[in-house]
C-alpha cells in the first residue's frame, strides 16, 4: 500500500499543448430576447488559416423561434463570392465560398440570422452549430465551434384561453397570481370580453406583503378595455401576488378555480357576483402589460 501512495505521488503529467485552431461562433453567445420580438444573431469566424469556403446548420428550438432573414456577413461580401443560404422550420443551412484567390484571414462575421421569438412560448433555446465545413485551400482545415443560448422572455401576464366563456357577470374576483418567469414595465391592465360585449375592468388591486397597486378605469378614455397603473412595475418569477379586480358587464372568465399556462399560474380564492353569490370557480381573463 505504501509503495502504490509511493508511485502514484511521484507521476506528473505535462500541461496540456493546445494549438491554434481556426473557431466558428455563434454571439451573443448568452442572450434574452423578449416575446414577439425580433433577434439577429451573428456568426463570428476567427480563422487560424486562410479560409476559402465554409458550410454550417444553425439549429435551435422551433417552438420557440422561426427564422426570418439571413444576411452574409462582411467577410463575404466581395464582388467575387458566393452566398447562399436555406430556411426551415428548427435550422438554417448557409454557405459562403470565394471564387478566385481571395480568402478570409481576419475576424470577421460570416453570417447575420435573424429570428422572430414566439410570442406565447418561453423558454432557452441553444443556437447550436452543426455540419460544419471550413476549407482553405483544397483541403478542409481544423476547427471548434462555440453555440450560443437565447433565453425567450414573456412581456405580458396572459390568462386568456379557448375554454374561456359565459356564464359572466360583473363582481369583484380575489386570488393569487404566480408568474413563471420575471416581466418587466407592467404599465396596464386588458380585460377580455365576452363576444359582442363591452366587458372590461373598473379597478384593480396587486399586492403582496411589502408592496401593493391600485388602478381604476379613466371613464374619460373610449378603451374600454384597458386601464392604466399610476405608474410601470414587475413581477418576479415564482414569487405570488395577490389580486382583487372588479369588473364591469361581461368580462371572459375562466370557470375553474387554478389556470396555468406558460406565463404561470392564476387562482381563484372567491368571486362575489352583484347578486352576492360566491365561488371559487371564476377567473377573469386578463392580461398584465406593458
Amino acid at each position: 500500500m505504501l509503495i502504490i501512495l509511493i508511485i502514484a505521488l511521484s507521476v506528473h503529467t505535462e500541461p496540456m499543448h493546445t494549438e491554434p485552431i481556426t473557431v466558428v461562433i455563434v454571439s451573443p453567445v448568452e442572450g434574452t430576447v423578449r416575446s414577439g420580438e425580433t433577434f439577429t444573431a451573428k456568426i463570428v469566424v476567427i480563422p487560424h488559416e486562410p479560409i476559402k469556403g465554409i458550410k454550417l446548420e444553425l439549429h435551435f428550438d422551433p417552438s420557440l423561434f422561426y427564422p426570418k432573414v439571413i444576411r452574409e456577413g462582411e467577410i463575404f461580401q466581395e464582388s467575387k463570392a458566393s452566398f447562399a443560404s436555406i430556411r426551415e422550420h428548427d435550422k438554417v443551412t448557409i454557405t459562403g465560398f470565394f471564387n478566385d484567390d481571395q480568402r478570409v484571414t481576419s475576424r470577421g462575421v460570416f453570417a447575420y440570422v435573424t429570428l422572430i421569438a414566439n410570442s406565447t412560448n418561453f423558454g432557452t433555446s441553444v443556437l447550436g452549430l452543426s455540419d460544419v465545413e471550413v476549407t482553405g485551400d483544397g483541403e478542409e482545415l481544423p476547427f471548434i465551434t462555440v453555440d450560443g443560448r437565447i433565453r425567450v422572455i414573456p412581456t405580458s401576464f396572459d390568462t386568456t384561453c379557448d375554454s374561456c366563456s359565459y356564464p359572466s357577470i360583473p363582481g369583484v374576483h380575489e386570488g393569487t397570481i404566480t408568474p413563471s418567469v420575471t416581466i418587466n414595465n407592467i404599465s396596464k391592465l386588458f380585460t377580455y370580453s365576452c363576444p359582442g360585449t363591452c366587458g372590461h375592468s373598473e379597478e384593480i388591486t396587486l399586492w403582496n406583503d411589502t408592496w401593493n397597486i391600485t388602478a381604476r378605469r379613466d371613464k374619460s378614455e373610449s378603451d374600454w378595455y384597458v386601464i392604466e397603473f399610476p405608474h410601470s412595475f414587475s413581477l418576479i418569477a415564482k414569487h405570488t401576488y395577490y389580486y382583487s379586480i372588479r369588473t364591469g358587464s361581461y368580462p371572459l372568465i375562466i370557470h375553474r378555480h387554478t389556470f396555468t399556462n406558460s406565463y404561470g399560474t392564476i387562482n381563484c380564492t372567491s368571486f362575489r357576483d352583484v347578486n352576492g353569490n360566491v365561488y371559487d370557480d371564476w377567473i377573469p381573463a386578463i392580461k398584465l402589460e406593458g
